[in-house]
């Protein structure tokens, strides 16, 4: 029984092989029919799309082709070369038997590093993208593929609160327009799940700054005096 067991997981293990649910790939807009999303869309899989790259150089400075980076997210596992065939019934096929209007496909390992490509987030020497262009089809959601694991996410909400802090941010919408561009990896932490968090640290700090306010003017015109015993901060009643 254990070893018919292990011919079946053998088996299975054989057929999945070079099989993924996740394949990438680059698409040329200049080649595609005008409404190529939408015959994606048609297809129901779900799929993910970069914005447009138009400010890509070659290794030797010359602009890039302008092209879309995607990813597809099927239910079910295929080989590269069931993609290939999905993409050809899609835009056809040219006459050397590649799909027209799109490079060859290739499977995906890591979903997350791909999408952050789509931004060149990780690589500031790179054009960079607005994030908020990167957009989900047929129910795929580019932030839930971007969340952080839990450690990461925690060392990022801590270099942002400092953040707050060194910069004496008194309003969310500072917050945000602070980093959307020089620091969009944040961005995606505070918008898409941190929202009420970093609203509330921001207001917290605000409270704090205007209590000190308050409490130096009152030392100031004499409302208020520091005891030199107990080095407390008292307030002088009124007569």
């Amino acid at each position: 029984m254990a070893n018919n067991s292990k011919e079946k997981q053998r088996e299975y293990d054989k057929n999945r092989a070079g099989r993924t649910r996740n394949y990438t790939a680059v698409m040329y807009p200049d080649d595609l029919p005008e409404l190529w999303i939408d015959m994606i869309n048609d297809t129901h899989v779900k799929w993910i799309c970069s914005p447009l790259h138009d400010k890509d150089l070659t290794a030797d400075g010359e602009p890039k082709k302008p092209h879309y980076h995607i990813l597809f997210l099927f239910s079910n596992v295929k080989t590269v070369e069931q993609v290939i065939d999905y993409l050809k019934d899609i835009f056809g096929e040219s006459d050397n038997g590649s799909i027209i209007g799109v490079a060859t496909p290739q499977s995906v390992s890591d979903r997350c590093a791909l999408v952050r490509y789509f931004a060149h987030m990780d690589d500031p020497n790179k054009a960079q993208y607005d994030v908020n262009d990167i957009k989900g089809y047929n129910g795929a959601d580019p932030a839930e593929i971007l969340r952080y694991n839990q450690s990461e996410t925690i060392e990022m909400m801590t270099a942002i609160e400092q953040f707050i802090d060194d910069n004496c941010i008194t309003e969310y919408s500072d917050l945000c327009r602070r980093i959307r561009i020089d620091r969009p990896e944040w961005y995606w932490v505070v918008v898409t799940r941190n929202t009420m968090h970093f609203t509330a640290y921001i207001r917290s700090c605000r409270h704090i700054s205007e209590k000190k306010q308050a409490l130096q003017e009152a030392l100031d015109d004499g409302r208020a005096y520091i005891d030199e015993e107990t080095g407390e901060i008292k307030y002088k009643r009124r007569q």
